[in-house]
């Protein structure tokens, strides 16, 4: 009996083809097309991920500004204080005991500073103190993340003494601007912050004390004493400049019709009150 060859011939004697392997010049198509759409869906990968850090990062200052609130209203009005001692330079400058943080953001290696502060018994979470695209380290040495990137505007107390007239001690005192724009929390740049206050100079004083982070390109987040919170973005060409400059960045000058600082002027009183 004659039996069929199978291998070179098929069954049915029709010669079979072998399995045949990519060609170099197939390898390469196919790795450059890989590339391109590797080109095309990694910009798209890292804005998506660029803006779940805004989100989370908005968040984290609406829980901040809910425990601020809280805070209030178990004080009678009154607004916790954000005072501060200056001993000079960044290191000497630091929040006091009795501040709704104490401590100093630059300097401070672990979260105790937040838990001493007067609103951490409000929400526990060392988390919210800190912009989650934050990537700064204790004194810039690379090894310790740093615990907090938010500060409070200085006009919320700074001076916790009724009689003063430089800032408000009471919500009930926030009507120009009103609550809804009026910032408590901010975002401040790496390379500025130390203490728990943010200073923004008065209208005809064109300087830069402190300055805004810049982490969401070019994007920063600000809460209100209403209880909301929203992102701005630098949009002058000096922000951009300063923002880029090695720390220790404060008093920095910029022109009278800087938008940007501008904008930060327009969220706080005139004083004196």
């Amino acid at each position: 009996m004659n039996l069929p060859v199978i291998g070179a011939f098929g069954a049915s004697g029709i010669r079979l083809r072998p399995p045949s392997a990519f060609t170099l010049i197939e390898l390469l198509v196919v790795i450059a097309i890989i590339a391109i759409l590797a080109g095309m869906l990694l910009p798209a990968l890292g804005k998506a991920k660029a803006k779940a850090l805004q989100v989370q990062c908005l968040s984290n200052y609406r829980q901040l500004n809910l425990a601020w609130l809280m805070y209030i209203d178990d004080h009678r009005d009154e607004l916790p204080p954000n005072e501060t001692v200056l001993s000079g330079g960044r290191t000497g400058a630091n929040a006091t005991a009795r501040t709704w943080v104490t401590g100093n953001a630059y300097t401070d290696t672990n979260t105790a500073n937040l838990q001493r502060g007067l609103l951490f018994p409000y929400n526990r979470s060392p988390a919210i103190y800190r912009c989650p695209a934050d990537r700064s380290t204790v004194r810039d040495e690379g090894k310790v993340r740093r615990s907090r990137s938010v500060s409070m505007s200085a006009y919320m107390n700074d001076e916790p003494n009724p009689s003063d007239r430089t800032c408000w001690h009471k919500l009930s005192q926030v009507v120009n601007p009103a609550p809804s724009a009026a910032f408590v929390f901010v975002d401040e740049h790496e390379n500025s912050i130390e203490n728990a206050r943010f200073v923004v100079t008065q209208p005809g004083d064109f300087r830069w004390i402190d300055f805004p982070a810049a982490r969401h390109n070019f994007g920063l987040t600000l809460s209100f004493a209403d209880g909301h919170a929203e992102a701005w973005k630098l949009v002058s060409n000096a922000s951009r400049r300063i923002s880029q400059m090695p720390p220790y960045l404060q008093n920095q000058s910029v022109r009278s019709d800087d938008a940007d600082l501008r904008r930060f002027q327009s969220a706080i009183p005139k004083v004196p009150l």
